[in-house]
């Protein structure tokens, strides 16, 4: 017997326009933000770069794995092996 999962709890839970991760991530360093502000001004603000770092990439990737196939492109080796002599590939191209 095969179920299926209802359409309505496929989809991932959108509040404001981002996903709950994102939210958490957002929620969580406007916290560490707050506690942290009178303590090390710097320390604070890097708490807000890391959430609108994380928001920008969150937008500009937003298929899960797509970032981590692209830092493996362009990370790895780039070079083509070519079988052939160079006077044959010129021939036929």
């Amino acid at each position: 017997m095969e179920y299926k999962t209802p359409k309505v709890l496929e989809k991932k839970p959108v509040i404001a326009g981002f996903d709950l991760v994102t939210i958490v991530v957002i929620a969580v360093c406007s916290i560490l933000f707050l506690f942290t502000v009178f303590v090390s001004f710097l320390l604070s603000i890097v708490f807000i770069g890391i959430a609108v770092v994380f928001v920008k990439i969150q937008k500009k990737y937003p298929q899960k794995g797509q970032l981590s196939t692209l830092l493996k492109y362009n990370s790895s080796i780039k070079c083509v092996r070519i079988e052939q002599p160079l006077r044959s590939l010129l021939k036929t191209k």
